[in-house]
Formats: structure tokens, C-alpha cells, sequence
């Protein structure tokens, strides 16, 4: 079974944080058709966000708080999406170089990084990382929408 590894844009909503995508409806298909996996990187960023909106929301930090809690225990008990090693030095070298590629965002490159040095499939919304031609690259970068497509 190819492996599918997930930018954070599809781990967010398990936090209560909405992203405007539909694909709630097929994500079971997503589940059948690949084995997804997310690096551990991406609960890093899903708690930036979550703190961001918190400090712009306070009335809605107990419930942002809680709602991270709640989606972090979730996710770590689905048997059906499951973490990859956070980091080693082959995918620390490639999310440097992306530096030079134009990718400023740290998380997108250790995302994207390690999806290519492991020959995984990317799943993201980043025009950034869908519109990347470098050598080493992942085994496909997909959109939701180009995915859909192909199950």
C-alpha cells in the first residue's frame, strides 16, 4: 500500500480548527486507499495555529485549548493514520536546501523533506509545495482536489 503523508492543512480540523476544505465525506476513502501518515512536526504547527487564533479570539481559548486536547488524543489513538520519525539528517539537508528553493516556512519544508527523502506521496494545499521541480522530490505532490481524482 502507498504511503500518504499528510501536510498539517489535514490534521487541523481534528483540533477544531476549520480549514474551508470539503473532504470530510472522503477521507475514509483516503484511509482504504493509503496508508497516511503526518510527521510529528505538524502537531507543532497545529498548536501554533491553535495559539495564534487563541490570542486573537481570548474568549475562545478554553475552547481552543480544549479542543487541541481532545483532537491530540484522537489522533494519537487512530490506528489509521500514524506519525513518522519527526527528523534525522538526511531530511534536515533537504528542508535546508528548500531554503534555497524559495520555501521560507520551516515546517513546510521538514514536511515536504521528509515526504521526499522517504519516497512518500504529499498531500498539501501549498501552492508553494505543489508548484516545487526539484530532483529530489516526493513520489507525487497532490492537492485534494487532484487525489479525488485519482481514487
Amino acid at each position: 500500500m502507498d504511503e500518504l503523508l499528510l501536510d498539517t492543512t489535514y490534521l487541523l480540523p481534528i483540533f477544531g480548527i476549520a480549514v474551508g476544505l470539503e473532504y470530510y465525506d472522503k477521507f475514509p476513502q483516503v484511509l482504504e486507499a493509503y496508508r497516511v501518515l503526518y510527521n510529528p512536526i505538524s502537531l507543532i504547527e497545529a498548536k501554533w495555529i491553535s495559539l495564534k487564533l487563541m490570542k486573537r479570539y481570548p474568549k475562545m481559548r478554553k475552547e481552543l485549548a480544549g479542543a487541541f486536547i481532545s483532537g491530540l488524543k484522537a489522533l494519537l489513538s487512530e490506528d489509521r493514520i500514524s506519525q513518522v520519525e519527526l527528523t534525522d539528517p538526511e531530511v534536515e539537508r533537504v528542508a535546508d536546501l528548500l531554503l534555497d528553493a524559495g520555501v521560507g516556512d520551516y515546517f513546510d519544508r521538514m514536511i515536504y523533506a521528509t515526504a521526499a527523502v522517504r519516497g512518500y506521496r504529499l498531500l498539501t494545499e501549498d501552492d508553494v509545495l505543489l508548484k516545487l521541480e526539484l530532483e529530489l522530490r516526493p513520489k507525487e505532490v497532490l492537492s485534494w482536489s487532484r487525489l479525488l481524482r485519482q481514487l
